[in-house]
């Protein structure tokens, strides 16, 4: 057995006990950051090089299922720093907790079984519960328990539809089905399936929780909830809807297109409305899961479409790879955004809080400007070339249609983000600004990652030729 491609998570399992040990002795916050820091890079460092074709004990190690767990490595390193500036006391629990959700991120990369896949997400979901109240505000204890509470509906629906799935199929390896066919315990798991993890991605009509939920953590929590949280949820039903449902394409394609459509309009409209800041930019990440299962929708119908001459499994890849494209952005630019509101020291941030930054800080604001823009799509941005990518594939496979929607809700987000930026640039002042530098180069860095995603066209090219589930 090659026990090097269990490193990083053999790595993260014994970190995580060992920084509740350091607790025990002194909490010192800096201390543990930076202990997370090394280990959560030393695990990316592991996962970038034993990635070659490799399964043993129901844990599968290639480049598409390694390229997740980059990600969600990255989600997790990118919350470290700025967590300094929001998180008060055990410093120890708070960081172990970081990195045991992390080792349950990467089980859930690396695996297709389904039992396997609930139970590594469920401890990623309920770390997420913890650490959304860690404060023990009002306001952390009141979205901490509406997202429990949300949340466990979710898992109810996940657990009857993973059973319908074994009785219909006899198996919970997704690889080891060879042939669905049309039956009613399988069309029941598909349907509970997506319910289940239709609440843990906020897509509508069951985002509700994620607004209050984004809004009442702490900023840093709320950074990966909307991202690294949402981003596994995603994978995991890319993988099941690929592999476990192929005799329902023609339900999943009209599903996903009519979801996708009903979520960037309502996140989209609903944003607009609003002058609370970080419920616009929660109202956003519900319009930006829109975007994400649209792929679900260009996936499943490239297979229903038989009459198109060009090959369904050239369409796959085109989704597929847009998916592993956008979410990577996704991570840096939406969780930047929610980065930049530890700026304020305020609980409840209202837009008009947002005023004279420039002033106070260029960087900080042009920063801010920049992930901003990245949501909105405008060119020079990693969020504009994923844009791109998502509408190319859209139109390639014949879903024009389905592309103009999702430009024409592109449009209607620039009013709400430019609003945001208008307010940065154009007043002055009216609160005190914390530029400390956990925030502001956490904020700086993924500006500049941001922008670095946007010019590098070869990383899709390469994400094509891996994309094979």
């Amino acid at each position: 057995m090659d026990y090097e491609y269990f490193y990083s998570i053999i790595l993260l399992g014994i970190a995580g006990f060992v920084a509740l040990a350091f607790g025990i002795r002194k909490d010192n916050k800096k201390a543990m950051a930076l202990f997370t820091l090394i280990v959560l890079a030393l695990a990316f460092i592991l996962s970038l090089i034993f990635s070659n074709n490799y399964s043993s004990y129901g844990l599968i190690f290639n480049d598409f299922d390694s390229f997740w767990a980059l990600i969600f490595i990255a989600s997790s390193m990118m919350i470290v720093i700025p967590s300094l500036n929001d998180i008060r006391g055990r410093y120890d629990v708070f960081y172990s907790l970081i990195i045991f959700m992390t080792l349950s991120m990467l089980v859930s990369a690396y695996t297709y079984n389904l039992l396997i896949l609930f139970v590594s997400f469920e401890g990623v979901s309920i770390i997420t519960y913890v650490l959304a109240a860690y404060n023990k505000t009002r306001r952390n204890l009141e979205g901490s328990l509406k997202y429990f509470i949300i949340s466990t509906v979710g898992t109810a629906f996940n657990v009857l539809g993973i059973s319908f799935f074994y009785l219909g199929l006899r198996t919970f390896n997704l690889f080891d089905v060879n042939h669905i066919y049309f039956d009613k315990a399988v069309l029941i798991a598909f349907i509970f399936i997506i319910i289940g993890f239709g609440f843990k991605l906020a897509i509508f009509p069951m985002q509700q929780w994620a607004i209050d939920t984004y809004d009442g953590s702490p900023n840093s929590i709320s950074a990966f909830l909307s991202t690294g949280s949402k981003i596994v949820a995603y994978m995991i039903l890319l993988k099941i809807l690929v592999l476990g449902f192929s005799a329902f394409y023609n339900y999943v394609f009209y599903f996903f297109a009519i979801l996708s459509i009903l979520t960037m309009t309502y996140g989209n409209v609903a944003a607009l409305s609003q002058n609370n800041l970080k419920r616009i930019l929660a109202y956003s990440s519900v319009s930006q899961a829109g975007y994400l299962i649209l792929v679900y929708a260009l996936i499943s119908y490239s297979y229903y479409n038989i009459s198109s001459p060009v090959p369904a499994a050239t369409y796959i890849r085109l989704g597929i790879a847009t998916a592993m494209f956008y979410s990577l952005v996704y991570i840096f630019m939406k969780g930047g955004s929610f980065i930049a509101m530890s700026l304020i020291r305020k609980d409840k941030i209202m837009i008009d809080d947002i005023r004279g930054l420039s002033k106070k800080s260029p960087a900080s604001a042009f920063s801010f400007w920049i992930l901003l823009i990245s949501l909105a799509g405008v060119p020079i941005t990693g969020g504009f070339l994923a844009k791109y990518f998502l509408f190319f594939s859209l139109v390639a496979a014949g879903l024009w249609w389905l592309a103009v929607i999702a430009i024409i809700n592109s449009v209607i987000s620039v009013f709400y983000y430019f609003r945001i930026i208008r307010e940065s640039y154009v007043y002055d002042s009216r609160v005190e600004f914390n530029l400390t530098p956990s925030v502001k180069y956490s904020l700086i860095a993924t500006a500049v990652l941001t922008v670095a995603f946007g010019v590098v066209f070869f990383l899709y090219t390469y994400l094509v030729g891996i994309a094979v589930i």
